[in-house]
């Protein structure tokens, strides 16, 4: 195989690896429609611009507007709570300019059979204000697509007059001021740059410069303000703290009492002396002298050692000398008695039993 033929494969990687990082990029510039960040035909970032031009601070955040600013909801996406929190703003006397006639912001949506266009340009999609409101005394006329006409009421000032209807409708909500517009076409990137749709943008959002304009954002999945132990309902914390207590309890009643013994089932204790008879039983029908001569001689050393405080593992005459000074017991005695050699008979075994029993005593009670 050729050395190009070997880097084939890798190439193509590459190639897919680019293609899908070009795509994913185009993607995410697209956006959604309406959307302040997107850059596509539909998105509204060209709006943003717009309006940093003309010194506005627009602000991209979630939450009620901040006092004094003028609040764009070009999508209404609320929730109830978001919906009543705007509503208290504007009637505190806010200013909020809505492009969804679909909002519960907006009016009722219908015109008449009458529809009133530009006659000049035989173009329906062209609309001139006809109407004395201030914020569109510059406006010559925009171009609109797909928008729905409102249905002036009384105390409401209609402007741009289209299909019976009226594309703009301003009213006031409290100490405050709601301008509904029939939709977000004039506002979104692929139109806002024809005829007058960036002055009406500019007259409406940012009349003055250094205006605070914030495009109202619904909340995003942790994009809130409350931290996780205030979103947890409080019937949850009440059920999880009787766990707990549940669980210190029971640990309480398994753990270790200290209080009286309990009394348990011992196993069968043997008696001494009943033990020592059973072994030497065993040797006797053994016949084994040797090792019972050896039994009684390390019992007889063991007590020396420890009455007369002499090492256990001493010469023989050594624990004599020391038991005839101490306890007054003749040193030969004490010296047959630990005699290593092993008894003739079962007499010698008897004399050897009773010699280490009396030097036992002796050497006991000696003081």
């Amino acid at each position: 195989m050729t050395p190009a033929r070997r880097a084939l494969p890798f190439v193509l990687l590459a190639v897919a690896v680019l293609l899908i990082g070009v795509v994913t990029r185009s993607g995410r510039s697209e956006g959604k429609p309406l959307d302040p960040r997107s850059t596509g035909p539909l998105g509204a970032r060209a709006l943003v611009l717009l309006l940093g031009r003309f010194d506005a601070d627009v602000l991209l955040i979630g939450g009620v507007p901040p006092k004094g600013a003028v609040a764009v909801l070009l999508q209404d996406q609320l929730n109830e709570n978001e919906t009543v929190a705007l509503e208290g703003w504007v009637r505190d006397g806010g200013t909020l300019v809505v492009t969804d006639p679909l909002s519960s912001f907006a009016p009722t949506v219908g015109g008449s059979s009458v529809d009133l266009f530009d006659p000049a340009t035989e173009d329906r999609d062209l609309l001139r204000p006809r109407c004395a409101l201030e914020a569109v005394s510059r406006v010559g006329r925009i171009r609109v697509s797909g928008a729905a006409p409102f249905r002036p009421r009384a105390g409401q000032i209609g402007c741009f007059p289209l299909q019976g209807g009226s594309y703009l409708l301003a009213r006031a909500e409290g100490e405050g001021t709601v301008v509904a517009l029939g939709g977000a076409g004039p506002f979104v990137n692929e139109q806002l740059d024809e005829e007058d749709n960036a002055v009406l943008a500019v007259s409406l959002m940012a009349p003055t410069p250094g205006t605070v304009v914030d495009i109202v954002q619904p909340s995003v999945v942790g994009g809130g303000r409350k931290s996780l132990r205030q979103l947890v309902p409080r019937r949850v914390k009440d059920g999880l703290w009787e766990l707990l207590i549940a669980f210190g309890l029971f640990a309480l009643w398994r753990a270790r009492r200290l209080g009286k013994p309990v009394l348990e089932p011992q196993p069968v204790q043997i008696a001494g002396s009943e033990l020592v008879v059973a072994v030497g039983n065993l040797l006797h029908h053994g016949r084994r002298r040797e090792p019972a001569a050896a039994m009684l001689r390390s019992s007889l050393r063991r007590t020396l050692s420890e009455g007369l405080g002499v090492p256990a593992d001493a010469p023989s005459d050594v624990l004599a000398a020391a038991a005839s000074a101490r306890a007054g017991v003749d040193p030969a005695t004490v010296e047959a008695a630990l005699d290593e050699r092993p008894p003739l008979d079962d007499a010698a075994l008897v004399r050897l039993a009773q010699s280490v029993e009396s030097l036992r005593n002796e050497v006991i009670h000696a003081r």
